[in-house]
């Protein structure tokens, strides 16, 4: 199922938990992902961060909210600091007070609201970060994957190869002992059996290690798997897409342009933040306060009140500091218009490449396929000459490792082929994602259900 992602939703699957409670026996593309979502360390920083961008928009929702106080002090002073030069006594060698204080801005020239928009802008672009490194994570985890599935597959062909020999080792051995055959033909079988072995070594060898690199951009120890656990075959389905078609969804869906288009935004907010500067602040007061009497020293005799009251600043000259405020305000703009059009461009070609490649992709599959049917066929040929006598055992040889040549050229093809399609869905913000997302943060369509 395709869901384009919106700026008001992030990607995580409800259903990840079960994955986190009970891990899967095996893991196949759609796990993989799944996992990843809940464990992928880029993903969780992301997430982070967009809870860092939740909290400065609740900072600048806060200057439209009153502010309350509660103060309270107890002061004691040595009788000797309170003599005067007559001998007498002036003031209390005890005092102590209590008062609440409510305050609230009126107006700051515009600064609480430019501010609250440029954070919330903030937030937006922090959500569409967090889409970004889901999909970049997404992309990463499907390289992995096809990796081990090369591997894999080139374990099986060599497998094949290294059996394909030592058949023919075993008809060489035959024929010698039946007097058809010669100790060189048999020599000659020994030797590319051998040579088969370390292709076959090495293969296995990398199919271990992508094994243990899918595991890391998902975001799991190796140690707790088993080359077993991951399955899936190597194929390939092709798609038609049109350059047209995912170079607008591209323009339309990137994450990264609302990220930048989100900045701009926050960035021109920002000049009217810092235009403030030029206007008042008037903010009003009032509260209670109980305190001490300075008449009495008796501690509990206290006098108490209220009191109200308006403040504001303006400042009529700043030493030019609102100006170079502003000035840097609009050029932070200015660099932000001008990077969001940059990254347009840059897009344009992401997606000019990757259609390329991928057109290319699917030609190799279709070149490598037939290859191997040939050479299977050839093989075939070869062995019905080499045994009727109008052949020789070079030409089965060589038939054969021609055959393992173009296996290897396919298996690569198809891994070409997709790892090409997974680029071409990440540029085109084409990618295929679980219908169940939800804001970081916010808890899964299942568990808010459950509640």
């Amino acid at each position: 199922m395709k869901v384009q992602v919106t700026t008001c939703l992030a990607l995580l699957v409800a259903a990840t938990g079960a994955f986190a409670a009970e891990r899967p026996e095996t893991v196949d593309l759609d796990q993989a992902i799944a996992l990843a979502l809940e464990n992928n360390y880029a993903i969780r920083q992301a997430r982070a961060q967009y809870e860092e961008a939740t909290g400065v928009v609740m900072t600048a929702s806060a200057g439209r909210l009153p502010t309350v106080s509660l103060d309270a002090g107890y002061t004691q002073v040595d009788e000797g600091l309170l003599k005067t030069p007559a001998g007498t006594t002036a003031g209390q060698p005890e005092s102590w007070s209590t008062g609440l204080t409510a305050s609230q801005v009126v107006y700051a020239g515009g600064a609480v609201t430019s501010s609250i928009k440029a954070s919330k802008e903030g937030q937006e672009a922090a959500m569409a970060a967090f889409e970004s490194a889901v999909q970049q994570a997404l992309l990463e985890v499907r390289t992995r994957y096809y990796a081990v599935l090369l591997a894999r597959e080139q374990v099986g062909v060599q497998e094949q190869s290294v059996k394909l020999l030592e058949e023919e080792l075993a008809n060489a051995r035959s024929r010698v002992k039946a007097g058809s055959g010669s100790p060189f033909e048999q020599l000659r079988a020994e030797v590319a059996l051998a040579n088969g072995q370390p292709p076959l070594i090495r293969a296995r060898n990398d199919y271990r290690l992508a094994a243990v690199e899918l595991l890391r951009v998902i975001g799991l120890s190796a140690g707790e798997w088993t080359l077993e656990s991951l399955v899936g075959e190597l194929s390939f389905e092709n798609r038609e897409y049109s350059f047209e078609s995912v170079l607008a969804s591209a323009l339309a869906n990137r994450p990264e342009l609302r990220q930048l288009e989100h900045r701009m935004n926050a960035a021109e907010s920002d000049v009217d933040t810092a235009a403030s500067g030029r206007k008042p602040i008037v903010s009003v007061f009032g509260g209670y306060e109980v305190r001490k009497s300075s008449y009495t020293r008796d501690i509990g005799t206290t006098v108490d009140g209220w009191n109200v009251g308006v403040q504001g600043s303006w400042a009529i000259f700043d030493g030019r500091e609102t100006r170079g405020r502003v000035r840097q305000a609009r050029s932070r703009f200015e660099q932000a218009r001008l990077t969001l059009d940059e990254t347009k461009l840059l897009i344009e070609t992401e997606v000019r490449q990757a259609h390329s490649s991928y057109l290319e992709a699917v030609e190799l599959v279709r070149a490598s396929q037939k290859v191997v049917e040939q050479a299977e066929e050839s093989l075939r040929l070869a062995r019905s000459r080499y045994g009727a006598g109008a052949g020789t055992q070079l030409d089965v040889l060589q038939t054969q490792v021609a055959l393992t040549e173009a296996r290897l050229n396919e298996a690569q093809a198809l891994y070409e082929a997709n790892v090409a399609t997974a680029i071409l869905i990440r540029v085109a913000a084409l990618a295929e994602l679980p219908a169940e997302v939800v804001r970081p943060g916010e808890p899964a369509a299942t568990e808010a259900a459950a509640e």
